[in-house]
């Protein structure tokens, strides 16, 4: 089922018209959803009433009817936006369309380069991650139209930043040496394509037998993906892979350090491993994650908790609690030293 095309500006204003809605709450509209969505990534219409009605206890806001966001919802699926909002059938085909059951999704977890229903998968991951888990919803929400950078995530890209290259060859997790393309250079230095996506380019332009592919979109998609430094490149996937919850923490923990290892950094002690591997934990404890509906991990507990936040660490104060999973500290450390690093 085809995602409807975007309508022109003069039809979508007729349409509001229509609908009786005001500019004033037109733009509050916009705000909010691209807000749901930077913070919890997908939200029901149902759910996102429910956020706007606990907002609306807090603090002043554009007064609106469930009919009005119901209906302004309809129109913006005509529009182009930060987001999509979808019909129920369009993503769970043999559930029924109601109003509430809505879905207001990130344009980014819907992938582009794959059909059907597969596209969604990031989608369906997230919804299950988070079910059950209640919204994050502060008196400032509606500042959070750009996630702000916290000084977790500068503190660990400086890290990857000055992390150089040194190995001429890397091992794959197949066992098969290969040459490394960027000894001697910083991450912050060079872009990284990893032989996933290598093979998901070569799959778009056509070269995998059986697949016409799309050279055009490969050539986009590729050179977004060399303008991004390796260092830029770990911080996104962490951010994105800690954000979605469909992977286990050691589980991401692994895949970044997959990653270093074909980028030929043999980090040589493990002092530097394990200040490494806090400023990974520390990162993730208090990013905001959609997987936990906008809720840092330190934030969650608490609120869970009546307080406290959970000490995550290598010293002799280590938890187990990281994002919304448990780490095996000594599973975690034996792979990792498999792969070559010392911990």
């Amino acid at each position: 089922m085809a995602y409807p095309k975007p309508l022109s500006e003069k039809n979508i204003a007729r349409m509001y018209e229509n609908a009786g809605l005001t500019e004033k709450q037109i733009d509050f509209l916009h705000t909010f959803f691209t807000v749901c969505t930077n913070l919890y990534g997908v939200i029901f219409a149902g759910e996102a009433w429910e956020v706007y009605s606990e907002l609306s206890a807090k603090t002043e806001t554009v007064m609106l009817s469930k009919r009005d966001m119901y209906a302004a919802l309809e129109i913006m699926r005509r529009e182009n936006l930060s987001f999509y909002v979808y019909e129920i059938d369009e993503i769970y085909s043999e559930e029924c369309r109601k109003e509430e059951m809505r879905i207001i999704a990130r344009r980014d977890l819907i992938l582009w380069n794959v059909y059907g229903y597969r596209k969604y998968i990031n989608l369906y991951d997230l919804v299950k991650a988070s079910s059950g888990k209640p919204f994050y919803v502060p008196e400032n929400l509606l500042s959070f139209t750009v996630l702000p950078e916290t000084r977790y995530e500068r503190e660990l890209l400086e890290l990857f930043d000055n992390l150089k290259s040194t190995c001429s060859e890397f091992t794959d997790v197949f066992g098969l040496a290969h040459k490394c393309p960027y000894t001697g250079k910083y991450l912050r230095e060079f872009s990284y394509i990893s032989e996933d996506v290598d093979f998901e380019l070569r799959w778009m332009r056509g070269e995998i037998k059986g697949h016409n592919g799309n050279p055009k979109k490969a050539k986009e998609y590729e050179a977004k993906l060399k303008s991004i430094k390796a260092s830029r490149y770990l911080l996104n996937k962490l951010k994105r892979e800690n954000s979605i919850g469909a992977e286990q923490p050691d589980e991401i923990i692994e895949d970044i350090f997959d990653d270093l290892k074909a980028m030929g950094i043999s980090l040589l002690n493990a002092r530097q491993n394990e200040k490494l591997l806090q400023a990974i934990y520390d990162m993730c404890n208090n990013q905001h994650l959609w997987c936990n509906h906008g809720w840092t991990p330190s934030e969650l507990f608490a609120h869970l908790n009546g307080g406290g936040v959970p000490a995550v660490g290598f010293g002799t104060d280590m938890k187990k609690s990281f994002v919304n999973g448990t780490i095996d500290k000594e599973k975690l450390i034996r792979k990792l030293s498999e792969k070559g690093f010392k911990i």
